[in-house]
Protein backbone atom coordinates (compact mmCIF):
# COMPACT_ATOMS: atom_id res chain seq x y z
CA UNK A 1 0.00 0.00 0.00
CA UNK A 2 1.06 3.25 -1.07
CA UNK A 3 1.23 6.41 1.32
CA UNK A 4 1.33 9.97 -0.04
CA UNK A 5 1.50 12.65 2.03
CA UNK A 6 2.02 16.39 1.68
CA UNK A 7 4.47 18.18 4.28
CA UNK A 8 5.03 21.63 4.57
CA UNK A 9 6.04 23.85 1.66
CA UNK A 10 10.22 24.87 2.13
CA UNK A 11 9.14 27.87 0.06
CA UNK A 12 6.60 29.54 -1.55
CA UNK A 13 5.65 28.14 -4.96
CA UNK A 14 6.82 24.66 -4.30
CA UNK A 15 5.03 21.89 -3.31
CA UNK A 16 6.66 18.73 -0.75
CA UNK A 17 5.13 15.37 -1.18
CA UNK A 18 6.65 12.56 0.43
CA UNK A 19 5.86 8.54 -0.96
CA UNK A 20 5.94 5.93 1.59
CA UNK A 21 5.25 2.35 1.55
CA UNK A 22 4.68 0.26 -2.01
CA UNK A 23 3.91 1.53 -5.73
CA UNK A 24 3.00 -0.91 -7.73
CA UNK A 25 1.05 -1.09 -11.11
CA UNK A 26 -2.22 0.26 -8.98
CA UNK A 27 -0.84 2.75 -6.96
CA UNK A 28 1.23 4.24 -9.49
CA UNK A 29 -2.44 5.76 -11.15
CA UNK A 30 -3.28 7.02 -7.51
CA UNK A 31 0.64 8.35 -7.17
CA UNK A 32 0.30 9.91 -10.59
CA UNK A 33 -3.21 11.75 -9.91
CA UNK A 34 -1.77 12.93 -6.51
CA UNK A 35 0.78 14.22 -7.64
CA UNK A 36 -0.30 16.79 -11.00
CA UNK A 37 -3.39 17.52 -8.53
CA UNK A 38 -1.03 19.26 -6.72
CA UNK A 39 1.10 20.26 -9.19
CA UNK A 40 -2.44 21.84 -10.83
CA UNK A 41 -2.94 23.99 -7.66
CA UNK A 42 0.25 25.54 -7.95
CA UNK A 43 -0.54 29.53 -9.56
CA UNK A 44 3.04 30.82 -9.61
CA UNK A 45 5.56 31.13 -12.42
CA UNK A 46 8.07 28.49 -11.78
CA UNK A 47 6.39 26.10 -9.54
CA UNK A 48 8.40 23.48 -7.90
CA UNK A 49 7.86 20.03 -6.59
CA UNK A 50 10.02 18.00 -4.62
CA UNK A 51 9.09 14.69 -3.86
CA UNK A 52 10.80 12.33 -1.12
CA UNK A 53 11.33 8.97 -1.54
CA UNK A 54 12.96 8.00 1.93
CA UNK A 55 10.49 6.01 2.76
CA UNK A 56 9.91 4.19 -0.50
CA UNK A 57 10.07 0.40 0.18
CA UNK A 58 8.86 -0.81 -3.37
CA UNK A 59 8.76 1.09 -6.60
CA UNK A 60 7.76 -0.81 -10.20
CA UNK A 61 8.40 0.89 -13.66
CA UNK A 62 4.99 2.81 -13.26
CA UNK A 63 6.14 4.67 -10.59
CA UNK A 64 8.50 5.85 -12.53
CA UNK A 65 5.94 6.80 -15.33
CA UNK A 66 3.97 8.73 -12.90
CA UNK A 67 6.98 10.69 -11.91
CA UNK A 68 7.58 11.56 -15.26
CA UNK A 69 4.30 12.88 -16.37
CA UNK A 70 4.61 14.92 -13.21
CA UNK A 71 7.82 16.32 -14.38
CA UNK A 72 6.66 16.91 -17.77
CA UNK A 73 3.45 18.98 -17.08
CA UNK A 74 5.49 21.42 -14.56
CA UNK A 75 8.11 21.61 -17.19
CA UNK A 76 5.61 22.57 -19.81
CA UNK A 77 4.67 25.75 -16.74
CA UNK A 78 8.21 26.52 -16.90
CA UNK A 79 8.29 24.55 -13.61
CA UNK A 80 10.44 21.56 -12.42
CA UNK A 81 10.44 18.35 -10.48
CA UNK A 82 13.19 17.15 -7.79
CA UNK A 83 13.27 13.74 -5.94
CA UNK A 84 15.19 14.13 -2.76
CA UNK A 85 16.62 11.02 -0.70
CA UNK A 86 15.63 8.17 -2.91
CA UNK A 87 15.36 4.68 -1.47
CA UNK A 88 17.50 1.70 -2.99
CA UNK A 89 14.45 0.32 -4.14
CA UNK A 90 13.80 3.43 -6.36
CA UNK A 91 17.30 4.23 -7.57
CA UNK A 92 17.55 0.53 -8.93
CA UNK A 93 14.03 1.55 -10.40
CA UNK A 94 15.83 4.76 -11.91
CA UNK A 95 19.01 3.05 -13.19
CA UNK A 96 17.61 0.26 -14.69
CA UNK A 97 15.47 2.45 -16.64
CA UNK A 98 18.44 4.98 -17.85
CA UNK A 99 16.03 7.78 -16.13
CA UNK A 100 19.13 8.81 -13.93
CA UNK A 101 20.00 11.88 -16.03
CA UNK A 102 16.36 12.59 -17.22
CA UNK A 103 15.26 13.25 -12.99
CA UNK A 104 17.12 15.25 -10.91
CA UNK A 105 17.97 13.49 -7.58
CA UNK A 106 19.47 15.22 -5.09
CA UNK A 107 19.37 14.53 -0.84
CA UNK A 108 17.36 17.01 1.43
CA UNK A 109 20.78 18.83 2.44
CA UNK A 110 21.32 19.97 -0.73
Amino acid sequence: MVDLRLDAPPAPGVVLVAIGGEVDLVAAGILERFLLGAVAEQRTPRPGLIVDLSDAEFFGCAGLNALLAAQRRLERTGGWLRLVDVSEAVSRVIDANGMNTRLRVTSSGD
